[in-house]
């Protein structure tokens, strides 16, 4: 009996074995457990055998070096581990090949051959066992610590991830993310590439609940509890985890949803938005369990976050404040908080051991829960979020969540995600202890508190991600409304790194949420610490880049020598204002008063400002702390006065041409100017502007009639004169009221070789009255070319030269055009005179004419190569050198409409290359800011430097075109029958001249054009450029627009001139 009890035990035994699940762990050095301790005990194979336990056996085919690619240096299909694995034919396979691939004997040769040869390999184990089950794997990580990982390895590693995850739906195996357990832990991998035993668990772990689709059941992150508050009017997204195949069902409100878990244990419901209410019940229910949430609240949730002035508690806020707040708090109002305080705070101390294992563990921060609003938990929260909180909920009516994580003292880069600094900033993750891109009191900080460490790669709060890592990625995308953020004290060192982490950390926190969160951040105050106004200076300009954003100032409220002001309130209900105003759509002012820009004339700075409305000084007495700079930036104290709603003046008589100007660049300031909510301007200093505006007397008027300027007439410089003739006008009536134009033949003149030009002179006559022609300065004097008059189409070609002796211009004819022309442009280069475009004998031009200066047989015209496209009247013309020679740049211009066709109005820039006589396209000319295409049409241009063109005004492309466009429309609308439209563009063409000036807009930028990088550079908007017809003339480093028209009909005799800088010319390369 005894013998026949031992075979069947015997026999048992053997069928148990046979049904073994049999586990191959495919792969290269990590598989095999390199550089791990005790590896036969620890690698990851082996603790995944313990996991798995007796009905699996797990057999580990790592092999060191080994590489999926066939061509590579080591490919594992010719190993004898490959071969053995084959042998085992696996019920279970497991791959995680391609870290060696990386190398660069391999992934830039043979990266085509990686999915082929995955496929194989695939392919190999299912001929090997039909019935196995395959999973690959997304690689483990490659820490920035990698000898090769900024020259190729970092960038390969990322190509191979993708290339796995396609491979995985190709194949149709199973996909294990081996990379997210071990990412943010870089001390689990001490060379860089190789786990520990440690991190050789967590591969094992990770791997075993993909094996078994056990992830221990329905789990929730750390967000939901009792008490929360979930946010209303967005699709809201229940996510968590749960045993893989498992239905989770979600119950709120009456509202439900289904989903099945997914085989990496995740799963998500979105429910449709949800109104503002509560309190309800949300029930989340599995196989493997049901959980509760009760009393919670439907409203707006905010993540608050920093360091530690947004850290700073109720408790610590001055005393008439703390009392408002618990005051408050004792109501009992619907805001909710989650408080998330560190375990640990980063004192002056050094942390025991099992500290710093926790927080190598990413354990910084104590388990918390969703509280109701008391005097308790208030008292306690950061008292610029409740702040915040109290004002939304006061303001909307509705429940108000926020979550709270700031860490004092913690520096931008810690909040950032690995995978961003490692694209984006990589040299900030590197020793970052002794790395001079962060902070010196952060770095010594945390040399304190890690010093009984022996791990070199210990972790800190202040290390670059390892609070995104601890702080942001446990939320889990919880659903919020946006973003509220006090931090920089810790970055105010490096202000140009901070611009860089700044907008990172926005970049990253919305592609974490998938959605462009509203982000609204505090200025730094004001304390005595010099770099402080230009980082208060930076985060205002990040404004303009950063969308969806706001400022908060708070200078108005700082400390001399403590970087905690106790003045909370204020700041949290300022970051309330940009979010009742820009995300909840509230009648209210966002901020204090924003620079704007800034406009240089005579003498004096007028400053713009966004949200100026009602603009004074908080005292009461005179606006303090502007200051005033010229050319050498040396900044005096201004005097200052508000002109008009939204402007200040500023001067000081010692600066006769100022460039800069700024205010409350003090680092401890008081600085005084608010608007009508009280709210005060941020500190700012304007950018070094290429241009200074200045202007000079103004045109005369005729012997009949005092000035109301001219356009078109004809300009230039000689012998340090301006000279301006011809040129007309509507000197009775204005067109609109149907006004005679009058052409003139008065040649004046302005001395501007003296700083401060006195008076314009009257100094002769053309042969007869002109305008609409074009002007060119030549080596030989200027030359006036063509043009018109009421009577008559000139071909007139005049040259003009300063005579010092008599103070009277010589006046000499050059041979006539080839045909009489008007409203054309004209340039000089190399000895010739072109002109291109216009109307040729009431045709419209495409031709271009050279007149030789230097011609052996005299100076006579050429007929040269037509440019391309419609005809142009009123284009541009200049020339410069170019890459490959000097070229001629033709821009604007319009071909009228016919009787068939709509008008031409040209945006794009032409060249003709001289010596080959070639035209080219060189590309459209920038959009102007009313989002149309621009023009030159009726605008100006001049050559600047060795390799630059400046373009100013001309009218507006759409507004031009729909008016040329009209009487066409207008026949084409009568012939249809259209009757309605036609008396609307009877009734619009009627009126076209009576609209006010800015309707017209025509172009106030002012446009530089690089013509060795063919790059556009806007050297900003101004009042003055915006003309139409307006004369231009350069003296060394002065360019100046003369007259032109303000409106259709209506002219201008103002004459403004600006320098040319040499940055201009640094902006546009």
């Amino acid at each position: 009996m005894k013998k026949i009890l031992l075979c069947l035990f015997i026999l048992l035994s053997a069928t148990i074995q046979a049904q073994k699940i049999k586990v191959a762990c495919v792969g290269n050095s990590v598989t095999y457990g390199h550089g791990i301790e005790d590896r036969e005990k620890n690698s990851y194979p082996t603790q995944l055998q313990r996991m798995l336990g007796e009905r699996y056996e797990v057999v580990n085919f790592g092999k060191s070096g080994a590489t999926l690619l066939r061509r590579g240096h080591c490919p594992y299909n010719e190993q004898e581990e490959y071969k053995a694995a084959l042998d085992f034919a696996a019920d279970r396979v497991v791959i995680h090949l391609g870290l060696n691939d990386t190398d660069p004997r391999d992934w830039p040769n043979y990266r085509d051959d990686f999915t082929k040869d995955y496929l194989a390999l695939i392919d190999a184990f299912r001929q090997a066992n039909p019935k196995c089950k395959i999973w690959i794997c997304r690689l483990t990580p490659i820490s920035h610590r990698h000898t090769r990982f900024k020259s190729g390895t970092r960038d390969w590693y990322w190509q191979i991830q993708q290339n796995i995850e396609d491979i995985a739906t190709l194949a149709n195996t199973g996909l294990i993310d081996l990379q997210a357990g071990l990412y943010d832990r870089p001390d689990l991998l001490p060379d860089a590439l190789h786990p520990t035993a440690e991190g050789a668990g967590i591969i094992a772990r990770t791997v075993c609940q993909a094996l078994t689709g056990d992830y221990g059941g329905l789990q929730m992150p750390m967000t939901y509890s009792d008490n929360m508050v979930l946010q209303r009017e967005k699709p809201l997204r229940i996510a968590g985890t749960a045993n893989a195949g498992e239905k989770v069902t979600v119950d709120i409100a009456g509202q439900k949803g289904e989903a099945v878990t997914a085989p990496d244990g995740k799963w998500s419901v979105t429910l449709p938005p949800m109104k503002a209410g509560g309190p309800y019940t949300l029930s989340i229910s599995a196989a493997s369990g049901k959980l509760d949430y009760t009393n919670v609240l439907i409203g707006e949730v905010w993540l608050c976050s920093g360091q530690s002035n947004m850290a700073f508690q109720v408790s610590s806020a001055v005393d008439s404040q703390r009392k408002a707040f618990l005051e408050f708090a004792a109501r009992k109002p619907e805001i909710r908080l989650f408080d998330m305080k560190p375990r640990w705070a980063t004192s002056a101390v050094e942390w025991d051991i099992s500290t710093l294992d926790s927080l190598n563990r990413l354990q910084y921060y104590r388990d918390t829960e969703w509280k109701e609003c008391d005097e308790e938990t208030a008292n306690r929260f950061s008292a610029v979020a409740f702040a915040f909180g109290q004002m939304l909920s006061d303001s909307l009516q509705v429940p108000v969540g926020l979550i709270l994580n700031a860490i004092g003292g913690s520096p931008t880069e810690a909040w950032i995600d690995r995978g961003t600094l490692e694209f984006e900033f990589p040299d900030i993750l590197y020793d970052w202890k002794q790395n001079d891109f962060i902070q010196g009191w952060a770095r010594e900080r945390a040399a304190l508190n890690i010093r009984k460490s022996a791990n070199k790669q210990q972790r800190h709060p202040y290390e670059p991600c390892y609070l995104y890592e601890s702080g942001i990625r446990p939320l889990e995308k919880f659903p919020i409304r946006g973003v509220i953020w006090y931090q920089g004290e810790s970055n105010a060192h490096n202000m140009e790194a901070h611009e860089r982490l700044f907008h990172l950390l926005t970049k990253n926190w919305r592609e974490n949420w998938a959605e462009e969160l509203p982000f609204y951040y505090v200025q730094l105050s004001s304390i005595d610490r010099p770099s402080w106004p230009w980082f208060r200076d930076s985060q205002r300009r990040m404004l303009r880049s950063i969308p969806n954003s706001g400022m908060a100032v708070s200078s108005d409220h700082g400390d001399s020598l403590d970087v905690h002001p106790r003045h909370k309130r204020e700041i949290g209900e300022r970051l309330a204002h940009w979010a009742l105003n820009k995300t909840y759509g509230h009648d209210c002012l966002p901020s204090g008063p924003l620079y704007r820009s800034v406009k240089f004339k005579d003498g004096a700075a007028y400053i713009t400002f966004d949200y100026g409305k009602g603009m004074h000084s908080s005292d009461g007495g005179e606006l303090r702390t502007f200051e005033i700079a010229g050319h050498d930036g040396l900044f005096v104290p201004a005097e200052a006065q508000i002109i008009d709603g939204k402007t200040v003046k500023i001067w000081n008589r010692q600066i006769a041409r100022p460039r800069f100007v700024r205010y409350g660049w003090q680092p401890f300031t008081r600085a005084n100017l608010v608007n009508e909510a009280g709210l005060p301007a941020s500190t700012f200093r304007s950018e070094a502007s290429p241009v200074s505006w200045f202007r000079l007397p103004d045109l005369p008027g005729t012997e009949k009639s005092p000035s109301s300027g001219v356009s078109a007439p004809f300009t230039g410089i000689s012998g340090g004169q301006l000279l301006v003739a011809g040129g007309c006008n509507f000197p009775n009536k204005p067109a609109a009221e149907g006004g005679t134009k009058e052409y003139y033949s008065d040649i004046y003149a302005l001395d501007i070789t003296t700083r401060s030009p006195a008076r314009w002179r009257r100094i002769g006559k053309l042969p007869l009255p002109l305008a609409y022609g074009a002007s060119v300065t030549t080596p030989e004097g200027l030359v006036w070319i063509g043009g018109n008059n009421n009577e008559e189409v000139s071909g007139q070609v005049f040259s003009i030269s300063w005579n010092t002796e008599r103070q009277m211009p010589d006046i000499s004819e050059l041979p006539a055009l080839p045909v009489p022309m008007d409203n054309l442009a004209a340039a000089y280069a190399d000895g010739c005179l072109y002109v291109a475009g216009g109307n040729k004998q009431a045709e419209y031009a495409n031709s271009l004419f050279c007149l030789q200066f230097a011609s052996p047989t005299g100076k006579q015209w050429i007929r040269l190569p037509d440019f391309p496209g419609p005809a142009r009247i009123q284009p541009v013309l200049a020339a410069q050198k170019s890459p490959d020679g000097t070229r001629l740049y033709l821009a604007g211009g319009y071909q009228p409409a016919s009787d068939y066709r709509g008008a031409i109005v040209s945006t794009d820039l032409l060249s003709y290359h001289i010596e080959t006589k070639r035209w080219k396209n060189e590309g459209f000319l920038p959009v102007s800011e009313d989002g149309s295409p621009y023009t030159a049409t009726g605008g100006c241009i001049v050559s600047s430097g060795d390799s630059s063109l400046l373009l100013a005004g001309g009218v507006n492309y759409s507004r031009f075109s729909d008016a040329l466009d009209r009487p066409l429309r207008t026949k084409q609308a009568a012939s249809a029958g259209n009757f309605a439209l036609r008396d609307s563009l009877l009734n619009e063409t009627r009126n076209y001249l009576s609209q006010p000036a800015e309707w017209y807009k025509f172009n106030s930028s002012l446009l530089l054009y690089n013509t060795f990088t063919r790059r556009w550079t806007c050297l900003g908007n101004y009042e003055e450029p915006a003309r139409a017809g307006a004369g231009i003339a350069q003296h060394g480093n002065t360019v100046i627009l003369i007259g032109g028209e303000l409106k259709p009909g209506i002219r201008t005799s103002e004459v403004n001139a600006f320098e040319i800088f040499p940055e201009l010319y640094q902006t546009a390369k």
